[in-house]
């Protein structure tokens, strides 16, 4: 089978990829985890343990405690967009109408904002909420077929772009097709299937399932990208909604990755240079008396007997969290001190 588009970007079988997807190719979106309390407990839930079922905020990985924070981080990324979610949002739908609104309020209309829910608690009046608040975008992962009702109330009574967005590894290819047929029947824009992911808060449940870690694609069941691929092949072969591919390396080593970017090169320091990772690194000159002077690494070969020069490498958080430390000198060139 030949298949459009098959590569990190994503395999397409058909259509556009979400307005959502686009934004997040190039890193260009916010992401709002706004709470992670849930009414489900699926058993592939990648969400870590300190987040999932707790009452916390985050964005990207800096923890907030209120809309103003949100607004705060939001803006320091220069972010053209934002996805919420969780846990399910809709656990807690008034701070994420707040959060909606301050957000437009704040970046314009143009700013475009896509969620994620299971459908278990998205009503018609809390769609017509979401809808009014200037929420773009919504996505529903239906954990209980019960819940495409959901998706037929916002198609039906908002104007919002209304998509699925699914798991996919072995043995539940039927799950996805019958997923598929019926959200096309009600007329959703799209459907994503994300590469189910084998990472530490879901490992013990799905080896107890009988799912294996691929050896060729870390992180990842294996044989989810072969489930997909039969999917998509199906849905080609039939006149239903744009199905679109998500693997799970695109997640880690490209949307994230070029996120990172555009946060360290806004929110830089003189003194820092950001990394092709997405981090940021700068000089540390260490006096015997304790004292510590920032330089930016560009400058070092411009500064003698100033200290002790240490390379610092950190992630582009606020308190600037550390990744790894280094000695520069005559006797421990590139010595590693902290990882």
């Amino acid at each position: 089978m030949k298949v459009r588009g098959h590569s990190l970007k994503g395999i397409v079988a058909g259509g556009r990829l979400a307005e959502g997807c686009e934004l997040c190719y190039p890193g260009a979106k916010a992401v709002i985890f706004i709470t992670g309390t849930c009414d489900d407990a699926c058993f592939y839930c990648p969400v870590s343990r300190d987040r999932l079922y707790n009452d916390v905020m985050f964005v990207n990985e800096e923890p907030v405690c209120s809309v103003e924070e949100v607004i705060v981080e939001v803006a320091r990324m220069g972010a053209l967009g934002a996805s919420i979610t969780g846990g399910d949002p809709l656990t807690a739908v008034d701070r994420v109408i707040g959060v909606i609104r301050s957000l437009k309020e704040n970046f314009g209309s143009r700013f475009h904002i896509h969620l994620y829910t299971t459908g278990r608690q998205a009503s018609v009046e809390v769609l017509k909420a979401l809808w009014v608040s200037g929420l773009d975008e919504i996505r529903f992962h239906p954990v209980d077929l019960r819940f495409l009702k959901s998706v037929e109330r916002a198609v039906r009574y908002t104007g919002m772009a209304v998509g699925i967005e699914i798991p996919i590894a072995p043995g539940l290819e039927e799950w996805a097709m019958k997923v598929i047929l019926e959200a096309s029947r009600m007329g959703v824009a799209f459907v994503n299937l994300n590469e189910m992911e084998f990472v530490e808060p879901n490992a013990v449940n799905l080896r107890l399932r009988g799912y294996r870690e691929s050896r060729v694609r870390p992180f990842t069941v294996d044989g989810a990208l072969e489930t997909a691929l039969k999917v998509l092949e199906w849905a080609r072969s039939l006149n239903l909604a744009p199905v679109h591919f998500c693997p799970a390396q695109f997640k880690d080593r490209i949307q994230t990755r070029n996120r990172m970017r555009r946060l360290a090169e806004l929110d830089r320091s003189w003194y820092e240079k950001p990394t092709s990772d997405g981090t940021l690194t700068w000089v540390e000159m260490r006096g015997e008396d304790g004292t510590v002077a920032r330089v930016h690494p560009d400058m070092l070969s411009y500064i003698e007997g100033k200290g002790t020069p240490v390379v610092v490498e950190a992630h582009p958080t606020r308190r600037r969290l550390r990744v790894l430390e280094y000695e520069l000198g005559d006797h421990h060139p590139g010595r590693l001190l902290q990882s």
